[in-house]
Order: C-alpha cells, then structure tokens, then sequence
C-alpha cells in the first residue's frame, strides 16, 4: 500500500558521484557564467539533444535497410494486404512495392532479427537502467549510454558486410546500453527542474524522441542517396560522439557545486537538494504502492498507439488506404513536426496552470491526460470509420499523433511527483508498459488476417487507451510517499509500516 506522505528533510547532500569538482578556476567561471544562459536551460536542451541522438542512433537501421539488401522483402511490409483495402491501395499495390538496390542478400527472418533484435537488448536494461543510473550517477550513465551506443553505431557498416547475424549482435548490444539513458535524464531532471518548471523542462527534454524521428525522416533519404547507406550509421555515431563531451561538461547530477551556476540560480534549485540517490530501495514498500500500478499500465497503452501508429502506421496508409509512399512521409513529417510543437505546449500550459494556482498539481495532471485521451481515441474511432478519403485519415492520423505527447505531463511524471529519490528506478519500472511494442504488432497483424481490414485494431487501441486513461485518471496522486526517504525513517517506524 501506499503510505501517508511525509515532508522533505531538507539536509545538505554531499553528492556520492563526485560531480562536483569544478572544471576551471574562479575567474574563468565568473567570466563563463556571463556568457552561458541559466544553467538548468543548458541542461534540458542537451537533454533533447541527447534524446534525438538517441532516437537517431535506434532508428538508423529502419530507413537504411531499404537501400541495404536487394529485396527488402516484408518487415517493412509486414501485415497482409487486407481483404477490405481501399481501391487505390489495391491499385497502387504493384507501383508501391519497394525493392532495395543493395548487395545483401538477407531472407526476410534475418531483416526481421536484425530490426528487432534491438528493442529485445532495450527492454532488459531499460527496466533495471534507473537504478543503475541512481547507483553509479546519472550524468555518467547517461554519457556513457550515448557514447557507447555511437561507437557502435560506427561498427554497424563493418558488422553488415561481416555477417546479417554480426549487425544483429551490435544491435542487441546497442539496445543492452542505450536502455539506462532515458530512466538517467529522469534522474537529472528531478534535481535541476524548479518545482513550477518541471512540465516544460521534461516535456522540452523528451520531445527529442520526435525531433529525432523527424530529422531521420527528413535526411536519410538524402544521406542515403548522395553518401551512401553506411553514412546513416556515421552520421549517428559521429553526432552521440560530438554530443557526448558536451553533456560530461556542461551537466553534473546536482546544482551543489556546479562550476557554472550562480548563486541566483541555486537559490532558485535549493528545493532540489533533498533529491539523491538511496542506498537501498524499499521494494516491499514500493511494490505496496498500488497508484503506481496505473502509470505502468498507462505506459502500455500509450506504447500501443505509439507502436500503432509510427511503426505500423505507414503501412495502414499504404496497404490500406492507397497512399503512395511520398504521401506517407510527407503525413508522418507533419505529424512528427507538430507533435514535436505539441509537447512545448502541454509543458508550458502544465506549468502555468499549477504556478499561477488556477489548478492543483494533480488536476492538472489530470486535464493534460484527458487531452491527449480525447484526441486519441476520437482520432483512432475516427480512422476506422473514415473510409477511403484519404486526407481526412491523414488529419485524423494526425490528430492521435498530437495526443500522444500529453502523457509527458501526465503519468510520465509520477516518478518525479511521488518519489523523485527514486525518479530512475521508478521511470524504469515504467518501461514494463513497453512489452507493447512486442505485442502490438502481433495482435494488429492477426486481427487484420481474420477480420479482413483494420478496424479492429483501431477500435481494440482506443478502447485500451480510454479504460486504462480513466484508470489512471481516477487513481493518480502527486504526494510524495513517505518511502522515498527510505533511509531516514527509524527502524521502529518500519516496522510498524510494513
């Protein structure tokens, strides 16, 4: 069970990473902190950067197995055609099929290994990676996530031309590092995001993911066409190597020390000295939380529409509503490019709504999920209504895109309301929502096989997003639970508790 919720103790942290070294003498960091913006700032648009480098790195190999093998054969083109597909789709079926001019001839078990294999890799840490950034430090494990992963980004084009099963290898390993990042930047923004900042701060920070996506499918076509395949790969790499010194010198764990913030500043980050790392986590105590069950549910269904609509979403477009292939990236651009915008603003009107007292932390919480819910599921409703039209599926498509981003202010944040000592391993903990991903496709593929069209998917994705969406809001709390000061609390006061 969940616990009455106790104040802070607000005792000075001696940081146990030892961040706090400062990098250059007094002098030289008065004269840098004329010239660098608030500190926090730097820190959560190097979050985003690192976020897209990441989603750049993961993606890379989805746009360039196009041009890699000789047929890409079908997990790209996965789901069977359905018996109820528009007229365009069953005309354009021939002139859309996309044949690959390079020189790997993989079958279509190796292509599917190969592009899974990663998230395989990804789920394992991701799970246990908030701990491990909480243990080890998470400004560290975060630059080692990036750094490694672009190091091996570079080793992908030398894996390929070795062995299908060598690319898949790096793969998987790709996905074993990169799995602690995000649970990590959960753990640097609980300390540097002011209490009435941290909606747009995280928001800002995890919008990445979109920008990423966006620019992956904004310039691999052109990469892959004037360079060559192989330099998807560099790119990536060459970007997390840049990005990495830049976040090892720049951020630290903690505002306490930090050789650029100025004093101004840390009186405005003191409420976040409280913030550190534990010991030893109160699982039983944890596990007792049952509000926290929710967010790991909502996490599913929103990794279910997520997987929906950008993994399997241009192949509805295409399979079934007879979209060409330039039509598809030109819809899933915009899509990308307003979510991207979408996120700004649910941070912003989050933070707003709480720092101006027009609404409680947990009402706000509340509001900007049931945004996001109400554009989804009318937009999934509406795709399996919408027929043939195919501009109006394109808005509707849209419209759920633009939903999904609202969850960053909504269960995205519980780690950080109920137990910010704890925002890693419970942000990681979250990523037991993403077995979606695995199974979505599945369940989407077998639906459409015996159904004959996708309305069924569509209407089982946005009937899973209301019920969870409603669990969820009905349920949530922001009040800081007693356990996330597990080490403080005397031994007679658990044991009564247990």
């Amino acid at each position: 069970m969940c616990h009455t919720p106790r104040e802070h103790q607000h005792t000075e942290w001696e940081d146990p990473h030892g961040d706090s070294t400062p990098l250059l003498s007094s002098t030289q960091s008065k004269s840098w902190r004329v010239l660098l913006p608030p500190i926090r700032y730097v820190v959560v648009i190097l979050g985003l950067l690192g976020c897209m480098v990441d989603y750049l790195v993961r993606f890379g190999l989805s746009v360039a197995i196009v041009s890699m093998v000789v047929d890409t054969g079908s997990p790209n083109t996965s789901l069977p055609l359905p018996d109820g597909a528009c007229p365009a789709a069953l005309n354009n079926t021939q002139h859309d099929s996309v044949s690959g001019e390079g020189t790997f001839d993989w079958t279509v078990e190796q292509q599917g290994i190969i592009l899974g294999i990663f998230f395989w890799g990804y789920f394992i840490t991701k799970m246990t990676g908030g701990r491990i950034s909480e243990m080890v430090g998470p400004w560290q494990t975060m630059a080692v996530s990036l750094g490694v992963s672009g190091v091996l980004s570079l080793l992908c084009p030398f894996a390929a031309h070795l062995h299908p099963m060598a690319l898949a290898s790096v793969r998987l390993l790709m996905g074993l590092v990169q799995g602690p990042s995000f649970p990590a930047l959960y753990s640097v923004l609980a300390r540097w995001a002011p209490p009435d900042e941290l909606a747009t701060m995280v928001t800002i920070a995890y919008s990445g993911m979109s920008c990423g996506s966006l620019v992956a499918m904004g310039t691999s076509g052109w990469i892959i066409e004037h360079l060559g395949w192989e330099w998807v790969f560099y790119g990536g790499g060459i970007l997390s190597l840049l990005w990495t010194p830049l976040w090892l010198a720049f951020v630290r764990n903690s505002p306490k020390n930090h050789p650029f913030v100025t004093p101004q500043e840390f009186s405005l980050l003191s409420l976040n000295i409280h913030v550190k790392p534990k010991r030893h986590v109160p699982w039983s105590r944890l596990l007792r939380c049952w509000r926290f069950l929710p967010c790991i549910m909502a996490e599913f269904a929103s990794s279910w529409v997520t997987t929906l609509t950008t993994t399997e979403g241009p192949t509805f477009l295409n399979a079934q509503i007879g979209m060409s292939l330039d039509e598809v990236g030109s819809v899933l651009t915009v899509g990308q490019t307003l979510t991207w915008f979408a996120a700004f603003i649910y941070g912003r009107t989050s933070d707003l709504l709480t720092k101006n007292g027009i609404l409680s932390k947990i009402n706000t919480r509340r509001l900007m999920h049931t945004i996001g819910m109400v554009l989804v599921v009318l937009g999934l409703c509406g795709l399996a209504w919408a027929g043939c039209d195919k501009w109006m599926v394109a808005v509707l498509l849209i419209v759920v895109m633009v939903g999904c981003p609202s969850t960053l202010c909504s269960f995205t944040l519980a780690p950080m309301d109920i137990a910010p000592n704890y925002a890693g391993t419970l942000s990681g903990l979250l990523g037991l929502g993403n077995v979606s991903g695995f199974l979505a496709p599945v369940i989407t593929a077998q639906l459409i096989t015996h159904a004959g069209c996708w309305t069924a998917p569509l209407l089982l994705c946005a009937g899973l997003y209301l019920a969870v969406g409603l669990v969820y809001i009905t349920t949530l709390t922001t009040e800081v639970q007693d356990w996330n000061d597990y080490d403080e609390i005397p031994s007679t006061h658990d044991n009564l508790n247990v």
